[in-house]
């Protein structure tokens, strides 16, 4: 709830900014206006850049960065963020990749070992 009082007292505060400079340009004419822009522009792309510069700066943890995983002992695995693909933690283990196709109402089931369905 606090954010959206913070979007609309944004808006707010962003019309009420357009009106003034709408107000002022009217009143001193288009050339002082011009030149106001431009300084207006200005500020404006140095604020942009700084707040560039700083979402370069402060970047989110990378996945072997993650806190909280950790592993230990023998054939351990740690795995944190966003991954996917193969882990193998035993000796003859047998990595099964399998594909399948289901159209109109088909159902499909795949297990890499024994598998019993029961459907009723």
């Amino acid at each position: 709830m606090r954010k959206r009082g913070l979007v609309w007292g944004g808006a707010a505060v962003a019309v009420v900014a357009a009106a003034a400079l709408i107000w002022y340009f009217v009143r001193v004419g288009l050339d002082e206006a011009d030149k106001l822009a431009s300084v207006i522009g200005l500020f404006c792309t140095v604020a942009g850049l700084a707040v560039a510069i700083y979402g370069l700066r402060d970047r989110p943890a990378q996945a072997d960065e993650a806190p909280g995983v950790s592993a230990s002992g023998p054939r351990s695995v740690a795995i944190g963020g966003d991954n996917s693909g193969i882990v193998s933690t035993g000796d003859g283990t047998t990595n099964v990749s399998m594909r399948a196709e289901a159209s109109g109402q088909g159902r499909i089931y795949q297990a890499g070992g024994d598998q019993t369905i029961n459907e009723e």
